[in-house]
C-alpha cells in the first residue's frame, strides 16, 4: 500500500504541533488539554474553515458562557432533578438555535454546543475556585488548540509541500 505524501506530512505536522501545544500548556499551567483537542477536532472535522475561525471562536466563547449558565441553574436542587434539568437543557438548546437563526447568524451552532458540553463536562468533575480564570483558561486552551495544532500544522504542511514541489522544479532534465 502506497501512502500519499500529504498523509505523511499531515500526520507529522499534527503530531509535531500537538507536542508543541503540550509544551506550551505545561509552561503556562493550562490543564485543559482535552478542550484544545476537542476544539481542533471540531475545526478539522468542519473542513478547516479558516474564513470562519472568528465565528467558531465566538461560538466557543458563547458555549462556555452557556455551560456556566447551565451549571448555575443546576445548582438549585429542585432544578437539578431529571425533569426540570431536561427541560432546562431543552430550553437552552432552543435558545441557541433561535439566536443563531435570528440575531446571531454569524455563530456556528455545533461549535457553540461543543463548547457548552465541554464546559459542563469539566465543571461537573472538578471544583472550580475562580470562575473567571477557569473561563479564560478554557477559552485560551480552545484558541491555542486551533492556532498551535491546527494552523501551525497547516502552515507546516504547505511549507513542506511547497519545498518538495520546488525540488521537483529545480531537477535537471
Amino acid at each position: 500500500m502506497k501512502i500519499p505524501k500529504v498523509v505523511w506530512i499531515d500526520a507529522i505536522g499534527v503530531g509535531l504541533f500537538t507536542t508543541v501545544y503540550c509544551l506550551i500548556m505545561s509552561g503556562f499551567n493550562l490543564w485543559m488539554g482535552s478542550a484544545a483537542f476537542i476544539a481542533v477536532s471540531y475545526f478539522f472535522g468542519a473542513g478547516f474553515p479558516k474564513d470562519k475561525t472568528g465565528n467558531i471562536l465566538l461560538s466557543f466563547a458563547l458555549g462556555i458562557l452557556w455551560g456556566l449558565l447551565a451549571h448555575w441553574l443546576l445548582l438549585n436542587a429542585w432544578l437539578a432533578q431529571v425533569w426540570p434539568s431536561a427541560i432546562i437543557f431543552g430550553i437552552l438548546t432552543f435558545i441557541v438555535l433561535f439566536l443563531q437563526g435570528t440575531i446571531l447568524p454569524f455563530t456556528i451552532v455545533p461549535a457553540w454546543l461543543i463548547a457548552w458540553g465541554t464546559t459542563m463536562l469539566i465543571i461537573s468533575n472538578l471544583m472550580i475556585h475562580n470562575w473567571l480564570i477557569f473561563s479564560l483558561q478554557l477559552f485560551a486552551s480552545m484558541v491555542l488548540g486551533i492556532v498551535v495544532i491546527g494552523f501551525a500544522s497547516d502552515y507546516f504542511k504547505r511549507w513542506l509541500l511547497n519545498k518538495s514541489n520546488n525540488k521537483k522544479d529545480n531537477r535537471p532534465n
